[in-house]
């Protein structure tokens, strides 16, 4: 059987040219017929085929065509809700009849007042109704319209078509002058006879008479810039959002045609305080698309953007659920966290965030990921970061690390249960900071080391899980390091290097071992987090920033392409911001979202903390500095001055060291510090220094002589010397 080859000039712009024949997109008319059992379908090269189910069907042997999907049987329909969503869930329902309500309430209130209004604005336009009425019936009975036509034969010379057209219009006035004239008698017979049979209801129907006749000569007489009666809106919150409406939307940012509407997957609903469309965007267009045409989709609906959410549904890459609100959501009083009133939180479980635009829970997991929370400041931050922080403070099996660089009191509560805390970037606290983060990569690698000798049914997939973070023998709890304003500690000039490689290295493996991080910052900057930190950490909050290469920084490159852009939060929106997991988390499978965190004031903070320290204390989990202990702090140079010393120690005078052997002297001299720590560890600690590694001759620790990747010694003191020289 031959297939004609399809003609390129009868195809539209938005179809593709293949070298492939596929059936017909059927019109609306076909569906209908091929759901009948045994209906004959006709297909484009002119045979005919029987379809039974959706199937074609025939005693025919060979391959049989396949139908397209327009015509597939019920197993490629999708059900629809046999009871629509707002009227089967009680919430759904209560919110429709409190908007119908709001509606037909506003609206009639609105229009009763200005009854008196309407009035003085139909009699002032009745002359000028009247006027056009008698002009339109003078058209009308003298056939006026048809003067342009006689006109044209009159031009061309042709007096036999004039003549035609004059004695057509003679008999069209004479019978509508007849007509008129009829009229006019019946109605002045018919109110005579009123008048004589009914003289007291004469008054009456005069009066109506004049009423009609002001109200529909006053409509005839409107201006167009000056309606008669103006829709009453309640703001957005009794405005409906109609299909039309919907489509002029779409057709305007450029997501449809007009010939080529979107269409609809059901009909547009109430849910919550807003207004639900599922759309179904032209064949070959795709939800991110529609999702950066947001701005576009707001003006088209006539709306403020903020009040406009679309995302894409999982049903079709074509389907988008837009959800227009009444009213500005994120300017609503703020919810306080539930975790505010719990005994004890499971830090395993995902925490209680915030709300997104319907109000529904937001739940941010932590587990194996980690956080960064990145705005400028008075945006809501702080309280932001506090709330993963103070759920970890609930759970007595999790072992807390707080530092703020800011230095105010804002995370001063949780000294209460924090194994470390600092606060500000005095050298004491710059020293524990990097104290703590050595010991924590050293017990991270520890933690790998053991977990491979476990049992598959004890540690399964080589993870952490809740039996072994709560076995006191095993001694691998989750830990939880916040750090609020952590480029602070980034830039510090001596041990800001240190700190940006330590942090890279637990946030790369750092999950899997029980370790999370809570970063935050008010200067997300490319340099000052570079994408070797950011680009590990699994989870992103980003609140109003001052231009979209921020947000991209915070939310990962393309974010602003995808129509995530945090620079276009209003200042007003305290708290607000965009959510997205870029992990392999549930969150990630959500797409970027914007939420309104909950709120948890200092006083909630300080009593979350008080319940976080009597739980550890009566499981014997009170550690550190919480405990009253005081903390272990290196003090004796840096990480430069310990390279120096090693590098003299194993090389002598010869030129430099292997890397694995600077490593290796580098775990004798301090293995609480340097155990655990690799090349690249080190070579990010030294980078700030300008001291990069090199090829260096040597000797490996199995005696041979070979070139690898080292250090120079003369390299490292001369950035001694620097360092000296800067009065660092």
């Amino acid at each position: 059987m031959s297939h004609p080859t399809p003609n390129p000039d009868d195809r539209s712009d938005d179809t593709e040219v293949s070298n492939v024949v596929a059936f017909p997109i059927p019109t609306t008319e076909q569906p209908d017929e091929v759901e009948e059992s045994g209906a004959l379908v006709e297909l484009d090269h002119g045979d005919e085929v029987e379809v039974l189910d959706g199937e074609i069907v025939g005693d025919d042997e060979g391959p049989r065509p396949t139908l397209p999907a327009e015509l597939a049987g019920p197993a490629r329909r999708e059900l629809l809700p046999i009871i629509p969503a707002w009227l089967a869930d009680r919430d759904q329902f209560e919110a429709t009849v409190r908007w119908a309500w709001t509606y037909c309430h506003h609206t009639a209130r609105y229009h009763a007042v200005r009854v008196p209004l309407y009035t003085l604005k139909l009699t002032a336009a009745s002359p000028r109704g009247l006027g056009r009425a008698v002009m339109a019936w003078q058209r009308w009975a003298f056939d006026t319209e048809s003067r342009a036509l006689r006109q044209s034969t009159i031009d061309a010379a042709d007096p036999s078509a004039y003549l035609a057209l004059s004695r057509q219009r003679d008999d069209h006035v004479r019978t509508r002058l007849r007509v008129s004239a009829v009229t006019a008698f019946l109605s002045a017979l018919g109110l005579g006879v009123v008048w004589l049979m009914y003289p007291e209801a004469m008054q009456t129907v005069l009066l109506w008479t004049v009423v009609v006749s002001i109200v529909a000569f006053g409509l005839l007489g409107r201006r167009e810039d000056k309606p008669i009666v103006r829709a009453a809106v309640l703001g957005q919150q009794a405005s409906k959002l109609t299909p039309d409406v919907v489509v002029r939307a779409f057709v305007g940012a450029g997501l449809c045609k007009e010939d080529n509407p979107v269409t609809f997957a059901q009909p547009i609903q109430r849910e919550g305080r807003g207004w639900l469309a599922v759309v179904d965007l032209p064949y070959g267009k795709h939800a991110a698309q529609a999702v950066g045409k947001r701005e576009s989709l707001a003006s088209g609906l006539n709306v403020n953007p903020i009040t406009v959410f679309i995302d894409a549904d999982p049903v079709s890459a074509r389907r988008v659920r837009l959800w227009v609100s009444d009213v500005d959501v994120f300017a609503q009083k703020p919810v306080t966290s539930p975790l505010a009133g719990m005994d004890e939180f499971d830090f395993w479980q995902p925490i209680p965030f915030g709300l997104d635009a319907r109000d529904r829970k937001v739940m941010l997991p932590l587990i194996w990921s980690s956080l960064l929370v990145g705005a400028i400041p008075r945006m809501g931050k702080t309280f932001s970061a506090r709330i993963p922080t103070a759920a970890a403070a609930l759970d007595p099996y999790v072992e807390l690390f707080v530092f703020n660089g800011k230095g105010d009191g804002a995370w001063r509560a949780f000294e209460k249960v924090a194994v470390a805390y600092g606060a500000g970037v005095r050298d004491q606290v710059m020293e524990l900071l990097v104290t703590t983060l050595r010991r924590m990569v050293a017990d991270m690698n520890d933690r790998f080391e053991r977990m491979a000798k476990l049992p598959v049914d004890v540690c399964p997939e080589a993870k952490l899980t809740p039996a072994m973070a709560r076995n006191k023998r095993l001694n691998m709890p989750l830990t939880v390091l916040s750090i609020d304003e952590v480029q602070r500690y980034l830039e510090h000039p001596e041990y800001g290097a240190e700190v940006l490689a330590l942090l890279t290295d637990l946030v790369k493996v750092g999950p899997a071992a029980g370790y999370m991080l809570i970063l935050a910052t008010q200067k997300p900057d490319g340099k000052v987090i570079p994408d070797s930190l950011r680009g590990q950490i699994g989870s992103r909050f980003a609140m109003k920033v001052m231009t979209w290469q921020a947000s991209d920084t915070i939310l990962g490159a393309g974010s602003y392409q995808a129509g995530m852009d945090a620079s276009k939060l209003s200042r007003a929106h305290k708290g607000v911001g965009i959510l997205l997991g870029s992990d392999d988390s549930e969150l990630a499978e959500q797409g970027g979202q914007i939420v309104r965190t909950h709120l948890l004031s200092s006083a909630d903070v300080e009593v979350m903390c008080d319940r976080g320290r009597a739980l550890r204390s009566a499981l014997g989990l009170l550690k550190g500095m919480a405990a009253g202990e005081t903390p272990t702090v290196e003090t004796t140079g840096s990480v430069l001055d310990d390279v120096a010393s090693a590098l003299t120690a194993v090389a002598g005078n010869a030129a430099g060291a292997h890397t694995e052997v600077v490593l290796a002297r580098l775990a004798e001299m301090r293995p609480e510090f340097y155990d655990g720590w690799t090349g690249s560890t080190l070579a990010g600690a030294l980078k700030a220094y300008g001291v990069e590694p090199t090829q260096v001759w040597g000797t490996t620790p199995e005696g041979e002589k070979k070139n690898r990747q080292g250090y120079k010694r003369d390299a490292v003191i001369a950035a001694q010397s620097a360092r000296i020289d800067r009065g660092e």
